[in-house]
């Protein structure tokens, strides 16, 4: 790619996050009531709220897998960020004490790392991440400027997952690299 090209794909992702930053930070990180992102692995996700857990008002993410659903995330959207108070699936209710952070106060940028940890009585949990990069990639829904997250998982238990997410201001997660790289891209998104 030439210079001239690399420096307009550059100033275009630039302009893109700066206008994302703009219209709020709310939109920042995508969480209106019946937003929706359906991936190319069968994965659904419905966000629906505000709703009182607790006490404390939060956003629901529900996961549904080829229609049915697999498990909830209750997330907490402000200006320091996204933190999720916990999850629940199988008819199993996790709360997190602290809340785990999956998201620090916007903007993202390159370089951007964050650790949140969380204790759940028999073992914590730790979330690592990193802005690693910012690229251009093609889904089905379109083509994306995307910041890269890293997002690697450790329990106390030894347990590790390492993932990918392609984050875009103001649409969410388009793209999901597993560890062993597979791929899962955004095949819909109904605002």
């Amino acid at each position: 790619m030439s210079r001239r090209a690399t420096a307009r794909l550059l100033l275009a992702a630039c302009v893109s996050l700066m206008l994302a930053y703009a219209s709020g930070q709310n939109d920042y990180y995508p969480h209106g009531d019946g937003l929706r992102w359906t991936y190319d692995s069968g994965v659904t996700q419905h966000m629906r709220g505000p709703h009182d857990v607790d006490g404390t008002s939060v956003m629901v993410l529900t996961h549904y897998l080829e229609g049915m659903p697999i498990s909830e995330d209750y997330l907490v959207y402000g200006p320091d960020g996204v933190r999720s108070l916990g999850t629940a699936a199988g008819g199993q209710v996790l709360r997190y004490d602290p809340p785990l952070l999956v998201y620090p106060a916007p903007p993202l940028e390159i370089g951007a790392t964050w650790r949140s940890t969380t204790d759940l009585g028999a073992f914590t949990i730790t979330l690592d991440a990193e802005v690693v990069a910012l690229r251009g990639i093609q889904t089905p829904v379109g083509r994306f400027n995307a910041l890269q997250v890293r997002q690697r998982t450790l329990t106390s238990t030894g347990a590790s997952t390492l993932l990918d997410l392609f984050f875009v201001p103001g649409i969410g997660v388009v793209r999901f690299v597993t560890q062993d790289g597979t791929v899962f891209d955004l095949i819909e998104h109904t605002r």
